[in-house]
């Protein structure tokens, strides 16, 4: 399933999900940054689910840019700095296996 296809099936029923550019260029944002934390050209399939979650994040605070903090009666709101922060041990692991995988010794059958 395609990175798009995963953020339309979390945000089902939620208001202006139907803007499909905006939701691209959203997983566009997620899908750069990722590769860049875990140094891959293109979003490996593996950490689909992860970017799908990181646009998601993306979508609901897309009104709020740059709030860091606000109260108001009951209602509190704040944003983390680095969305992509609390996935830091997947990057790592990620990262790791492909350490991992390229130094074992491979066979070619011919």
């Amino acid at each position: 399933m395609a990175l798009l296809e995963r953020v339309q099936v979390r945000l089902a029923g939620e208001p202006d999900t139907d803007k499909g550019e905006s939701l691209q260029e959203l997983c566009d944002l997620a899908s750069v940054r990722i590769c860049l934390r875990v140094r891959e050209p293109t979003l490996p399939a593996l950490l689909e689910p992860i970017a799908a979650d990181v646009v998601v994040k993306l979508w609901r605070r897309w009104n709020y840019e740059g709030i860091t903090s606000e109260s108001g009666g009951t209602l509190s709101t704040s944003f983390v700095e680095d969305v992509l922060a609390e996935y830091d041990g997947e990057f790592s692991a990620y990262v790791d296996q492909q350490k991992s995988d390229s130094g074992r010794k491979k066979i070619r059958f011919l």
